[in-house]
């Protein structure tokens, strides 16, 4: 359905996608999964054609066999919503303040199928009840600030299901949700993607989520996909240096919480910050950061090894 061949975005100050590949069959269920600043939301707002105007993008994006690469807006928007949506972080700035979220789950209906307001405003009512939001229709006349933060995802939801798309998009669904609320959510687009047979592409910075609901995963680093593969291979048996250190930091509720010594113990960390779009290396994305870096990793570009698709050659090396 959607596939990237060695798409790249570069901005004046550098690249911040180098060499994209991806494909993204029906009922798929992908992760994607990085820290700050990796490019897993830029990358997804080229799934959507809306990449920043002062962007400059090479490669390929293809949707159903169409090259989607140097499209105009008059070709995208067609797409949007029938065949690629997207659920947009935090769903209190997503939705507008003044507007009812039933007319604004309405409209793409109203703009893309040509429905009635009544016609529109029923469908609304059974998405909302689809996404398990109590009395639809009275929810339906709500305004954003008179919902939970989780009723406001599920709106988003809804309003992203409108068209019956091939493919979702989710960045970062479960931001500012509780534990329990995220958890609903998370299992609300796995069912979703199973009963309507559409692809899932889950961005977040939360591995449980993404171990409980996607089938493969891609390690973003430095607009690099460093480590991919099936989810519960790459989780449980991490090869890339970045994907060990991301794991390595997550929370452990059995380790002790004091040494030897009785002393508060700090959670592991991976040194350093992911570095501005101009200090990017131009080998390795992961060098100055890595505790395996040699001195050519800076300076010599990895190349995509083995059935993980490694971007690093220390690992290779020691294979």
């Amino acid at each position: 359905m959607i596939e990237l061949d060695t798409l790249s975005v570069t901005f004046a100050a550098g690249s911040a996608l180098r060499d994209i590949s991806l494909k993204i069959a029906p009922g798929d269920r992908l992760g994607i999964v990085g820290e700050s600043g990796s490019g897993k939301s830029l990358l997804a707002s080229c799934l959507m054609g809306m990449a920043p105007d002062a962007a400059t993008l090479s490669g390929t994006l293809t949707i159903d066999g169409v090259d989607m690469s140097d499209a105009d807006e008059e070709t995208w928007r067609p797409l949007r919503a029938r065949r690629v949506a997207m659920i947009f972080q935090e769903p209190m700035s997503a939705l507008n303040p003044l507007r009812r979220v039933g007319d604004t789950v309405a409209e793409p209906l109203r703009l893309h199928f040509g429905l009635s307001r009544d016609e529109a405003a029923k469908r609304v009512a059974e998405l909302f009840a689809e996404v398990d939001l109590p009395n639809p229709e009275r929810r339906a006349r709500m305004f954003p600030h008179e919902l939970s933060g989780g009723q406001r995802q599920r709106v988003l939801i809804a309003l992203a299901l409108a068209c019956d798309p091939a493919l979702l998009i989710a960045d970062e669904p479960t931001t500012a949700l509780d534990a329990n609320v995220a958890l609903q959510v998370t299992d609300l687009l796995v069912d979703l993607s199973e009963k309507r047979g559409m692809a899932l592409v889950l961005i977040s910075h939360d591995l449980a989520s993404v171990a409980r609901s996607t089938e493969r995963v891609a390690v973003m680093y430095g607009g690099d996909i460093v480590e991919r593969g099936g989810t519960d291979d790459v989780l449980h048996a991490p090869q890339h240096p970045y994907t060990q250190g991301l794991l390595a930091a997550r929370p452990d509720p059995q380790a002790a919480l004091r040494d030897e010594q009785g002393k508060r113990k700090r959670l592991p960390t991976i040194p350093g910050n992911v570095p501005p779009l101009s200090g990017l290396a131009q080998g390795c994305r992961f060098a100055g950061r890595c505790a395996l870096e040699r001195p050519d990793c800076a300076t010599a570009r990895p190349v995509p090894h083995g059935p993980r698709m490694l971007l690093c050659p220390v690992v290779e090396g020691a294979a």
